[in-house]
């Protein structure tokens, strides 16, 4: 499924020669990075890389759930960030979401992630009621 945009930014699956560079990625960018299975969500294709300007400066974990894709992780390389990228991926998730014929896109953030709570509605996403310590946004496509 590769998305190009106009200005050099392309979204495309990822392959095994992408993993250390994601790896890289994900270990300065998650806290969960350590069990993060980069590998196997490659094979299983739900693991999209964001080729940004000249360089591979993102990733993106998209699992298409009944009638939603749920982004599992969203990741910008600490030198990327603050260009849009982050805003670029979550587009690319939607229109990923309307190609599957799905109604939403949904992503869960811990309760204590104000900023990243604040970010997302910022992009409209809305809170959705649910229990328990992590918040559920979703958008509609």
């Amino acid at each position: 499924m590769p998305v190009s945009s106009r200005i050099e930014h392309r979204l495309r699956p990822a392959d095994r020669n992408d993993l250390p560079r994601l790896g890289e990625i994900a270990r300065h960018g998650l806290a969960d990075a350590v069990a993060l299975d980069l590998a196997a969500l490659q094979k299983e294709e739900n693991l999209f890389v964001a080729e940004w300007r000249t360089a591979i400066d993102g990733f993106i974990v998209l699992l298409p759930l009944q009638s939603s894709l749920l982004i599992s992780r969203l990741v910008v390389a600490e030198e990327a960030r603050g260009q849009g990228l982050g805003a670029w991926l979550l587009d690319c998730a939607t229109f990923h979401a309307r190609g599957l014929d799905l109604v939403a896109v949904e992503i869960q953030r811990p309760e204590q992630d104000a900023a990243g709570i604040t970010w997302l509605t910022k992009r409209g996403f809305v809170r959705n009621p649910h229990g328990g310590n992590k918040v559920y946004l979703s958008r509609n496509v």
